[in-house]
């Protein structure tokens, strides 16, 4: 079960709140070819050339790392290391949702012990 899910399931957070803190969430993600560069693994020129290609694919248009591999410029570690990166730069969603008031980081700390406790068992 997903954090998110679990404050839903627990009463804590409304699914509208929820959704807000997730497309907040979304939205700051760095994107991959903007972390591929600033890491060293692809210069301008070839950021360029996979954006443009990702942009004729209208359907594979959040694709950026199998395009990427694809087209011989990353593989598939390198693509596994910005993904694993994306990840652990987000925002956490407990903090976003305390930043918005929805819930106060007392009962975020434990709600976190009793989320990861459920986890455990």
């Amino acid at each position: 079960m997903l954090f998110g899910e679990f404050l839903l399931n627990q009463g804590l957070v409304k699914e509208g709140d929820l959704v807000s803190a997730l497309d907040e969430q979304q939205q700051n993600k760095m994107p991959m070819g903007q972390m591929a560069v600033q890491k060293g693994l692809l210069d301008s020129k070839d950021l360029f050339k996979v954006l443009t290609e990702q942009r004729k694919r209208l359907r594979d248009a959040n694709d950026f790392g199998r395009i990427a591999m694809e087209m011989g410029i990353l593989n598939e570690a390198q693509v596994d290391e910005l993904i694993e990166s994306q990840t652990t730069t987000n925002e956490l969603l407990g903090n976003l949702l305390v930043g918005k008031g929805v819930i106060p980081r007392e009962k975020l700390v434990q709600v976190l012990r009793d989320f990861n406790s459920a986890c455990v068992k």
